[in-house]
């Protein structure tokens, strides 16, 4: 996967998913056909209502091509997604026609040469197909290179649209994803390994015997949270880990029970159905999983809203442990961290620092 960079697009767009596979991405409106829209209209649209952007290149005759076009782009979990989530764009690397672009030049195809030249500007000299590109939030656009059945389409299209690259290389969420979500639809056995209690009881227990609180929304519809249950939360060591540490507590954000925290909260029942107390914590930036930490006197220390792999769980949990947090930053801690996990490897945090109080 290459990862390149254009100044197009400025977006955050929660994803619709299904923790069972079955469900996955299904809608109440079934479309019957993927939106494909050209350059211009996505620069219009775009305008006034930002989506992250997605752009399949093809090249009529080739075989991989047609057959992501007729199978992949023809699944209706990847037809209602896309079509909800992204705008969509399908690109022929030797098309005769002049495109104006997202920058607002024009890019013909000299008839000398094989490929058009917004094929070489994105993909290089000699672009290979099919290739998928997308933009994420921070205009960097991410290539899939190759036949992608829709199974590893949605799973590429999830990583976007729920900002997992900013916490995750791909090649760690794509094995967490499909063990989440296998492609062959066979259910999973999510072990509990974390001690979720009920958030009265850590309350209770947090004020007898002060340790500290881990708390994590979650959505229903929300994939990363999905995954994380699956990986980062059923990972024998780092849930021993958050047990020893801390009182958990996982809620779902749109629950209907009566929460008390520093009073009661209650879900209203909004279009958006999230709970008072959801919103109030996360100040109404929705985006899951949500994890809290907080001390022995219930005082929040940090926050993050991203999907977090086990080893970025680990990191994270280890510098609000250590008290860290208290005399350096984020970015310092990590460079002098030693993981205690023989199968838990370091890795990047690109994010940076995760919010603090």
């Amino acid at each position: 996967m290459k990862i390149i960079k254009l100044a197009l697009i400025k977006v955050v767009i929660p994803v619709i998913v299904s923790l069972f596979p079955a469900l996955l991405f299904a809608q109440t409106e079934i479309l019957p056909a993927l939106n494909w829209l050209s350059f211009d209209q996505i620069k219009t649209l775009n305008e006034s209502k930002p989506k992250p952007i997605m752009v399949f290149f093809y090249k009529s005759g080739n075989d991989s091509s047609e057959l992501m076009l007729k199978n992949t782009f023809t699944r209706k979990e990847v037809i209602n997604y896309t079509n909800s989530k992204f705008y969509a764009v399908k690109f022929d690397v030797s098309s005769k026609t002049d495109v104006t672009f997202m920058d607002g030049k024009v890019y013909k195809r000299h008839l000398t040469q094989p490929y058009h030249e917004l094929a070489k500007l994105l993909l290089g000299d000699k672009p290979s197909v099919p290739t998928v590109l997308i933009y994420d939030d921070q205009n960097k656009g991410l290539t899939f290179k190759g036949y992608k059945a829709y199974p590893e389409m949605l799973c590429m299209l999830v990583y976007i649209a729920e900002n997992v690259q900013k916490t995750t290389r791909y090649e760690i969420w794509q094995p967490a994803y499909f063990r989440t979500f296998p492609a062959d639809k066979k259910a999973n056995h999510i072990p509990l390994v974390v001690n979720w209690l009920p958030l009265k009881e850590a309350l209770t227990l947090n004020k007898s015997n002060p340790k500290g609180i881990f708390l994590t929304f979650y959505t229903k519809n929300s994939a990363s949270s999905s995954v994380m249950l699956v990986n980062a939360f059923s990972h024998n060591k780092m849930a021993a880990y958050l047990n020893e540490n801390f009182y958990c507590v996982r809620i779902d954000a749109q629950t209907t029970d009566t929460l008390i925290w520093d009073k009661q909260y209650f879900n209203s029942g909004e279009p958006s159905k999230y709970h008072q107390l959801v919103k109030t914590m996360m100040k109404d930036n929705m985006q899951f999983p949500a994890i809290f930490y907080f001390d022995g006197n219930n005082k929040l220390i940090l926050t993050e809203n991203s999907y977090l792999s086990p080893e970025a769980l680990y990191l994270l949990s280890n510098y609000v442990v250590s008290q860290s947090y208290k005399t350096k930053p984020f970015a310092d801690f990590m460079k002098t961290f030693k993981f205690e996990f023989n199968d838990i490897v370091p890795r990047e945090h690109p994010n940076g620092e995760p919010a603090v109080k």
